[in-house]
């Protein structure tokens, strides 16, 4: 988030609940390496969960997480999924009271923060 670029980190694992702690681990490193402040990793943190939450199932859950200044995305999918549209509003109801910008989609689920402090020159 301090350089200019856009760079990307991609985690993986089983649709189910026990591991739902690796999304959270993932993100929550990753926030605040970028210098994220601390309200808003643990903002993140959530609605991660909420998202692996209503994408567990079968398949498996890939998080990608992409950074540019002052804006970290976190997009969670699993092709496997099938959110039906009230399914769907449900999540981004409660998903937008944590994050500054949510997509969800049938099968994922786009999670936006920004405002970022300054890292110091900190880089992933």
């Amino acid at each position: 988030m301090n350089d200019g670029t856009e760079d990307q980190v991609k985690v993986s694992f089983p649709a189910s609940p026990v591991f739902s702690r690796v999304g959270r681990v993932a993100v929550a490193g990753l926030a605040l390496r970028l210098g994220v402040e601390i309200v808003n990793v643990e903002k993140l943190r959530l609605a991660v969960d909420e998202a692996v939450a209503a994408l567990n199932g079968k398949g498996r859950i890939t998080l990608r997480l992409h950074w540019q200044p002052h804006q970290l995305t976190v997009t969670v999918d699993n092709p496997d999924a099938d959110l039906d549209q009230a399914a769907a509003q449900a999540v981004k109801a409660t998903l937008t009271e944590m994050v500054d910008d949510v997509r969800v989609k049938r099968d994922a689920i786009d999670l936006t923060i920004g405002g970022a402090s300054s890292t110091n020159g900190a880089t992933p």
